[in-house]
């Protein structure tokens, strides 16, 4: 099963945000968003410092998920929430920003879709 990793840009409120995005996936797309680990830089003895950005999707995303998922990041990037959310999967990776909304989605879904048969 693959495993998505959303990362938010949104410079000065990347922790609300975040968080805020995580609602939104949550109840509009009904997926386990969550707040990513925090990873401590190295050499820091604790992960307090960092600044929260960055969810991952657990899950199963069958195609009207991917749909809704694709809705909510698009829609989200769109009303200005986040200048770009970057979602990876592995080694790979697409980027949402504040452009034709249409083919954003478009692509968007296609690629979540094409990364969850993968996994």
């Amino acid at each position: 099963m693959a495993e998505f990793r959303l990362f938010v840009d949104a410079p000065g409120r990347a922790a609300s945000a975040t968080s805020q995005l995580s609602q939104e996936l949550i109840r509009g797309a009904r997926v386990d968003a969550r707040p990513a680990p925090a990873e401590a830089p190295e050499g820091a003895k604790s992960g307090a410092g960092a600044t929260v950005a960055e969810l991952v999707l657990n899950g199963a995303l069958p195609a009207a998920v991917a749909a809704a998922v694709a809705s909510v990041v698009t829609s989200f990037v769109q009303r200005g929430s986040a200048r770009k959310v970057t979602i990876k999967e592995g080694d790979d990776e697409i980027t949402v920003e504040g452009v034709d909304a249409r083919s954003q989605k478009a692509l968007l879904e296609a690629w979540l879709r094409e990364h969850e048969s993968e996994g």
